[in-house]
């Protein structure tokens, strides 16, 4: 008899045991989703703002990324390279981009230190003359837990090549802008003929 009780009173002990573990997991699941949220806004607030340097604390030394334009490029300097160069330099055709990201599903956790994510983003590209067009993108994000921080190890953007309306408006503008150029070329070329005639008669 003293047995049995033994047994219950170690079952009930080693069942309660259990339900701490499964409540302290789950709330240490919850603080890293909420991390991990907060992850995703910081990043989308560094995109929209360009200010790229705040995501430095939160990037793994290996960290990589994966373009829209189909890039590949391996830390922050030489993602800032990148970004940066599509609002400023002589070929620059945007004024600005702003991302909106939602996950697809909550984080999957491969393990206590390793986790991916899926999900879209609502893009709105602003050209330099004005021209606003609206993208669905789709991410995916591998990240690594350090200590208690959670890093970015990467991100992969893609794009439906099949419907992209900002491609075509970027096609759009480079045409406009050869257009423009063409008719530059030809109005010097016209005025420098019409000199040289002038001249012509003269002599």
């Amino acid at each position: 008899m003293m047995m049995t009780r033994a047994k219950i009173w170690l079952f009930a002990f080693a069942m309660a045991l259990l339900a701490v573990t499964s409540a302290t997991a789950q709330e240490q699941r919850k603080a890293d989703h909420d991390q991990l949220r907060e992850l995703m806004k910081r990043g989308a607030e560094a995109l929209n703002t360009r200010k790229l340097d705040i995501m430095a604390p939160y990037l793994h030394p290996d960290f990589t990324v994966v373009t829209v334009d189909n890039r590949k490029l391996r830390g922050l300097p030489e993602f800032k390279q990148y970004w940066n160069g599509l609002f400023e330099g002589k070929d620059a055709v945007l004024r600005s981009i702003e991302t909106k990201p939602v996950a697809d599903d909550l984080t999957r956790f491969l393990d206590d230190n390793s986790a991916v994510s899926f999900g879209t983003s609502d893009d709105r590209y602003t050209f330099n003359d004005g021209d606003v067009r609206q993208m669905k993108s789709r991410w995916s994000a591998g990240v690594q837990k350090d200590g208690d921080t959670w890093k970015l190890v990467s991100v992969h953007f893609s794009a439906n090549l099949l419907d992209n309306p900002v491609l075509d408006a970027a096609k759009q503008a480079v045409q406009k802008w050869a257009l423009i150029t063409g008719a530059i070329g030809i109005a010097i070329g016209l005025a420098i003929g019409f000199l040289l005639r002038r001249r012509g008669v003269r002599a």
